[in-house]
C-alpha cells in the first residue's frame, strides 16, 4: 500500500466542501478533524488479499457460530454459549438464538486493518460500523477533489444501496436510527438515496421506541403522519435504546424474512474474544493459517489459567521465554518493559461499557504498578464473567503530511499509527466485494476518530481521514 500526497492547493477545497456537505461529528459547525491532502493507494494484488481475507473471515465467523450452536446443544463446552452471551439481557438472548438459529448472516462489514500489504494485520471487525454517512461522504468528498488518472476510487455509497435494493427492488425504505453525534454526517447519505428512489430514513436514536412499530407482522415507522413499512433496518446504534420486548419482535420479523436488519441480531458480530479461539490448542484445527497471520496472535484471559504461548511465536527468545512462562494474570505486570511493550488487552464482549470506542483496550508498557492496576482492572471485569483477550502490539507507523482545520496552509509531518477501513458487501451467495474505504492516521497508537487539538508541546494531536483508491494497470 502507497499513500499518495496530493497537492497543498487542495487542503482549502477539501475543507470548504466537507463542512458544505455537513459531514461533521457531533454539534459543531465546522469539519473538526485533521485534514491530509492524500489517498491510500491499493495495489492489485492487495485487492485479491483482502477478497482472499474477506472470505477467511467470513467461514471465521460461522465456524464460531457452528460452535455457539453447538454448545447450546451440549456437545461443545458450555463456556462457548455464555460467553456469547454475556451481558445481554433475557430478551436479547432469546432473540440471538433466534436469529442464529435462522441462519442470518451479515451481508455488510468493515475491516479494520493496521498494516495492509504482504504482511497484513486487523484489529478488529466491525459488522455494525458507526457513521455511515459520514464517513462515505468523506471518501466521496476526497475522491471527487483530487482525483486520480492512475487509481479509481471505491463507490461505497453505491454499495450499500445495491444491498439495499436487494430487500426490496422497488422504492425500498431504509431506516438508520443513530447516536445524535453522527446525525449530521447521516443526511449525506439520506440526500444520496433520495436521487436514487430510496426513502433513507435517519433518526436519533432515542426517537427509536416512540416512532418504530410493529403493525401486522410487519416494522414499520411513522413518518410524514404516515405508517411506512420498513425494508432494511440498520440496527447499530438502535438495540439499546428499545424495550427488550421490541428486540425479540425484530428478531422474529426477521426470520421470518419481512425485514432485513444490518447487522442480525446476533451479538457475536459485536465481539472480540472469539479472535482466540483459532489459537487454542482445541479448536485451531477449525481455522487455517491466513486467519491466524491476520490476527497476529491472541489468547484469552482466564481467572484460572493463563496461556500466552501464542504470543510468543516469532518474538526473541528472551521475551519468548519470558511470556511462556506466564500462568496467571498477576504474573504479566512483572514482565520485562520490553515484553509488555508487545501486549495489548482488549474487552472482548460484545456489550457494555468496554466493548466499543476504545474503552476496553489497553497496553501496559508503563510502570509495573500502573501495569498492576489495570490489570487489576482487567481481573475484576473477569470476575463478572466478561471476556478479555491479549494480542500482540503492531507498532506500525506511516509518514503522513496534515493541517488544522483552522489553520488549513500550515502543515505537520507526523509519524501516523493507521487504522485503514475496508468496506465490503456480501451477496446472497456470500461472495465479499470491496466498496471502498477510508485510511484514519494519528500520533497515538488508539486509532480513533479524535478532533483536531494541539498538545502542550505545540503540536497537532487528533486524526484525520483520506480515502482508499485502487491501482489500474493497463
Amino acid at each position: 500500500m502507497d499513500i499518495l500526497r496530493h497537492p497543498d492547493s487542495v487542503v482549502d477545497e477539501l475543507l470548504a466542501a466537507l463542512t458544505t456537505n455537513g459531514l461533521i461529528y457531533g454539534t459543531g459547525e465546522t469539519y473538526p478533524s485533521l485534514i491530509t491532502p492524500s489517498s491510500c493507494i491499493i495495489s492489485n494484488d492487495e485487492v485479491a488479499a483482502i477478497d482472499a481475507d474477506l472470505r477467511c473471515l467470513q467461514h471465521f465467523y460461522r465456524t464460531w457460530n457452528a460452535l455457539y450452536r453447538a454448545a447450546l446443544a451440549g456437545e461443545e463446552p458450555r463456556w462457548i454459549a455464555d460467553l456469547c452471551e454475556y451481558g445481554l439481557r433475557p430478551e436479547e438472548i432469546q432473540a440471538q438464538r433466534m436469529t442464529l438459529a435462522a441462519g442470518l448472516e451479515p451481508r455488510f462489514c468493515r475491516v479494520d486493518y493496521i498494516t495492509i500489504g504482504a504482511d497484513r494485520k486487523i484489529a478488529e471487525v466491525q459488522w455494525k460500523s458507526g457513521g455511515l454517512g459520514l464517513f462515505f461522504g468523506i471518501h466521496d468528498v476526497c475522491a471527487s477533489i483530487a482525483p486520480t488518472p492512475t487509481a479509481r476510487a471505491g463507490h461505497p455509497v453505491q454499495g450499500l444501496y445495491q444491498l439495499i435494493m436487494r430487500c426490496n427492488g422497488h422504492n425500498p425504505v431504509a431506516v438508520n436510527a443513530v447516536r445524535s453525534v453522527w446525525l449530521r454526517g447521516e443526511h449525506y447519505l439520506r440526500r444520496s438515496y433520495l436521487q436514487r428512489g430510496i426513502r433513507y430514513i435517519v433518526l436519533d436514536r432515542r426517537e427509536g421506541s416512540r416512532r418504530i412499530i410493529e403493525r401486522n407482522g410487519y416494522l414499520t415507522i411513522a413518518e410524514g403522519g404516515k405508517l411506512l413499512r420498513i425494508d432494511f433496518l440498520y440496527g447499530q446504534e438502535l438495540l439499546p435504546a428499545l424495550p427488550p420486548p421490541m428486540i425479540v419482535r425484530i428478531a422474529r420479523v426477521a426470520a421470518e424474512g419481512k425485514l432485513w436488519v444490518e447487522t442480525p441480531l446476533n451479538y457475536v458480530y459485536r465481539q472480540k474474544w472469539g479472535m482466540a479461539l483459532p489459537f487454542m490448542p482445541a479448536y485451531a484445527h477449525l481455522f487455517d493459517d491466513r486467519l491466524r497471520a491476520l490476527f497476529g496472535a491472541v489468547a484469552m484471559l482466564r481467572s484460572d489459567v493463563v496461556d500466552l504461548s501464542p504470543l510468543a511465536i516469532g518474538l526473541p527468545a528472551e521475551i519468548a521465554c519470558q511470556l511462556q512462562r506466564i500462568r496467571t494474570i498477576d504474573q504479566i505486570a512483572y514482565l520485562s518493559t520490553a515484553a509488555r511493550r508487545m501486549l495489548v488487552l482488549k474487552c472482548g464482549a460484545g456489550s457494555g461499557l468496554y466493548y466499543s470506542q476504545g474503552r476496553g483496550v489497553f497496553r501496559i508498557n508503563g510502570s509495573r504498578s500502573a501495569a498492576q492496576k489495570t490489570l487489576a482492572f482487567v481481573q475484576s471485569r473477569i470476575a463478572q464473567g466478561e471476556p478479555w483477550i491479549i494480542q500482540r502490539y503492531v507498532n506500525a507507523t506511516y509518514p503522513v503530511d496534515v493541517y488544522a482545520p483552522w489553520s488549513p496552509h500550515t502543515f505537520e509531518r507526523i509519524d501516523a499509527h493507521a487504522r485503514f477501513m475496508v468496506y465490503a458487501t456480501f451477496d446472497q451467495s456470500g461472495s465479499p466485494q470491496m466498496i471502498g474505504g477510508l485510511g484514519n492516521f494519528g500520533r497515538d497508537w488508539k486509532v480513533s476518530g479524535k478532533s483536531a487539538q494541539v498538545d502542550e508541546r505545540g503540536h497537532l494531536t487528533g486524526t484525520a481521514f483520506n480515502d482508499m483508491r485502487f491501482y489500474q494497470h493497463s
